[in-house]
């Protein structure tokens, strides 16, 4: 862990602590803080959180799951750099995933399909009243991040958001660096509307349109990853 310094992590008894690891290093890497070719040391990351290696080696490969670390047998681990053809795929599963989850919407009991639209609706409330314009990043992108896993709930399916999340690491980093950069990836106002739109079309029962918005919505990162990478080319894998 030769560059890498990271804060304290205090460990919890009620969650394993390899979940604990890799959720505290997958903040880390997908906030963007930390850039790509950073060493990973399994040995200093145990002695940093005080604890055996098992648990540590545990959450490096789930990360490296994620895509998010190299893992090189007898050499070490390092952060791995972002591939466009990544965030392709990502946004392709993530546009049939949430699709699929408002297809659902028909076979949904009406007491639960009430409570995921009001928990939609006090998402905006949240999006207008709690975003920090000082602090877009952390601010916005979890409440945002809440917004389409409630739209993914209209599954009735627990793994909808979970596969989507254990997906999107390289996602959530052109995200985070978007919001710190001279090119956001579209002003707060508009990603707002946005979803505004979608919920206008979902409480109106009109599904395809709300398909329609949504697949614009997911598609339009794609369109930004270009002056993302200009900015941060050194964050970017080789294009063949």
């Amino acid at each position: 862990m030769s560059n890498l310094e990271l804060p304290s992590l205090k460990i919890n008894n009620k969650v394993t602590i390899s979940r604990q690891i890799y959720t505290f290093l997958r903040h880390i890497i997908t906030t963007a803080s930390i850039s790509p070719g950073t060493s990973i040391s399994e040995n200093e990351l145990s002695k940093h959180f005080n604890v055996s290696r098992q648990p540590v080696r545990e959450a490096l490969t789930t990360l490296e799951h994620d895509g998010l670390i190299t893992i090189i047998p007898q050499k070490g681990t390092v952060v791995k750099r972002i591939s466009v053809a990544n965030l392709k795929s990502v946004v392709f599963i993530r546009e049939a995933l949430e699709c699929a989850s408002l297809d659902n919407i028909s076979n949904l009991p009406p007491a639960k399909l009430s409570k995921a639209l009001r928990k939609l609706h006090n998402n905006l409330d949240d999006q207008r009243r709690k975003v920090d314009p000082c602090n877009l990043a952390s601010s916005f992108l979890p409440i945002d991040d809440k917004f389409h896993e409630i739209i993914c709930s209209f599954s009735d399916c627990s793994m909808t958001w979970d596969a989507i999340q254990s997906i999107k690491g390289q996602l959530d980093r052109i995200r985070y660096l978007a919001m710190g950069s001279d090119h956001p990836i579209s002003p707060i106002e508009k990603l707002i509307a946005e979803h505004e739109e979608v919920v206008k079309a979902i409480d109106k029962g009109d599904i395809e349109e709300a398909k329609r918005l949504l697949r614009y919505h997911l598609h339009e990162i794609m369109q930004t990853h270009v002056s993302i990478r200009q900015q941060y080319s050194e964050w970017f894998e080789p294009e063949n």
